[in-house]
């Protein structure tokens, strides 16, 4: 009996000891887990932020770079010196130059990249930035009058965005003389290129003035933060960055993807 109460010790000691292994093993296994867990969370981290900066900085990202493959630029006065054949051998295919602005404002650098982009091989548009309210005829005969469009050029877009002279038309006079100039140019404008002009635009303003009030045309969409999505039924061209770095520019450049392929590219010339 005493042997066989020794071995019941003998057996109770182990069953213990097993189980203060066992939940040692399993502080172990948690504290592994908890480790291989913060390990992976800080690399899908660094995956995506080094993929945002792509994104914000050129075209190289891989979710886009082979989905994209018409890639073009926009330029105005504020940018810094091009080289305007090292850019075409970028893979650039178009380019948006800043021609006019309201009634009498011309772009001083319009006429020399116009002349030098169309030299190097790039598809060229030109855009004209809206002021709102101002009168749309007046507007639309001084974009016509300044700027050039050659056959095969790109269609002409209108830049409708806030800005210091833009203050959003939150009240109903001003919102209802926005648009009616808005139509007015945008109408002068088809009539004379015959093709609805292309509108610039970002996520704010198309909700505010765009998507309820200018539904047949080309859209151009400035969203830094997401590829545009089904709300943008009509989008055509993407301006994903602000702060592009390409060779052939010294500084940071706009860049934009077009939607669709090189052959349906052709839609957005002129004839």
């Amino acid at each position: 009996m005493c042997e066989e109460m020794a071995k019941r010790r003998r057996r109770g000691s182990n069953r213990r000891k097993r189980l203060k292994l066992s939940k040692k093993g399993q502080r172990v296994i948690r504290g592994t887990a908890f480790v291989l867990v913060l390990l992976f969370s800080t690399i899908i981290y660094r995956f995506f932020s080094s993929s945002s900066e792509e994104i914000i900085h050129s075209f190289d990202h891989p979710l886009f770079s082979k989905k994209y493959l018409v890639r073009g630029v926009d330029v105005s006065h504020h940018n810094s010196y091009i080289n305007w054949s090292q850019l075409r051998k970028e893979n650039i295919t178009f380019v948006y130059l800043k021609s006019t602005e309201g009634t009498s404002h011309n772009d001083r650098e319009y006429k020399k990249n116009y002349r030098l982009a169309r030299e190097a091989g790039l598809r060229v548009g030109s855009y004209h930035f809206y002021t709102f309210g101002r009168d749309g005829q007046k507007q639309a005969s001084h974009f016509i009058r300044h700027s050039t469009s050659e056959s095969g050029d790109m269609i002409p877009a209108i830049d409708v965005e806030h800005s210091p002279f833009n203050r959003p038309c939150n009240d109903k006079e001003s919102y209802s003389k926005m648009i009616r100039e808005l139509r007015i140019l945008e109408n002068a404008l088809f009539k004379h290129y015959g093709k609805r002009p292309v509108i610039y635009t970002n996520k704010e303003c198309y909700r505010m003035y765009i998507k309820d009030n200018f539904r047949d045309n080309p859209l151009w969409i400035c969203d830094l933060d997401n590829e545009p999505g089904s709300d943008y039924k009509n989008w055509v061209i993407w301006q994903f960055s602000h702060k592009g770095k390409i060779a052939g520019v010294e500084e940071i450049i706009d860049l934009n993807y077009y939607r669709h392929s090189f052959d349906d590219f052709k839609k957005m010339l002129l004839p």
